[in-house]
C-alpha cells in the first residue's frame, strides 16, 4: 500500500468505502468506478494510494483483522475473554469472514492471498487456539483446542448477519458464549 501520511483522511476514506463495498458485494461484485463514486474520488486518486483493486481489497482484509489477538489476550476469565472476543467478531463483520477469506481465490498475487492468510491466522485463529489449549490444560474445557477454536468461531459467524435481531451485540455474545460453554442443557 502506497498511503501519503499527509493526505491520511482520503485514505482511511477509501479503505472504509472499501471495506463496506466489500463485504456488501465481494471482491468481484466491486468495481474500481463504483468505489471511486463511492467516495467521491477519481480512479488516478485511487491509484495514488492503492497500486490496484487488489491491494485495496488485502489492505482491508489485513486492517479489518488487525487487533483480535489484543481483544483474545487480554487478562479475564476464560468466559470474559470468550465474550470479549465474540462481541468483538459480531461488532467486526457485516458478513460472514469465510465469504471474505473465499474471495481470496481471485487474488492472482499469491503473496498477497498470503499475507491474508497469515494475517487471519496470527491476529484470529491461533490466539483462540492458544486460548483454548489454556483452557484445557487448566481443565476448564476437555477436548483438542483447535477443533475447539473451529466450534467457537463457526458459531459466532453463524449470528453475525443475524446480530441486529438480538438487538445489542454484547447480548448476543453472553449468548453464544454461554452456550459453547455450557451447551444446551
Amino acid at each position: 500500500m502506497k498511503i501519503k501520511p499527509t493526505e491520511h483522511d482520503t485514505a482511511e476514506r477509501i479503505l472504509q468505502d472499501g471495506w463496506e463495498l466489500f463485504q456488501q458485494k465481494g471482491y468481484r461484485g466491486v468495481s474500481t468506478d463504483e468505489l471511486c463514486l463511492r467516495c467521491g474520488i477519481t480512479k488516478p486518486t485511487l491509484y495514488y494510494y492503492f497500486q490496484d483493486k487488489e491491494d485495496l481489497f488485502v489492505e482491508v482484509l489485513l486492517r479489518r483483522l488487525r487487533g483480535f489477538h489484543e481483544v483474545i489476550e487480554q487478562a479475564g476469565a476464560l468466559e470474559q475473554r470468550l465474550e470479549r472476543i465474540a462481541a468483538a467478531m459480531l461488532e467486526g463483520f457485516q458478513v460472514n469472514y469465510a465469504h471474505l477469506m473465499h474471495d481470496l481465490e481471485h487474488i492472482k498475487r499469491e503473496e498477497n492471498a498470503a499475507r491474508v492468510r497469515q494475517a487471519f491466522a496470527d491476529e484470529l485463529f491461533s490466539p483462540i487456539t492458544a486460548l483454548m489449549q489454556s483452557a484445557v490444560d487448566d481443565g476448564e474445557l476437555s477436548g483438542e483446542a483447535k477443533f475447539l477454536a473451529h466450534l467457537f468461531m463457526g458459531m459466532v459467524e453463524s449470528y453475525i448477519t443475524h446480530s441486529r435481531e438480538y438487538g445489542d451485540n454484547q447480548i448476543l455474545a453472553n449468548k453464544l458464549t454461554t452456550f459453547f460453554l455450557k451447551g444446551a442443557r
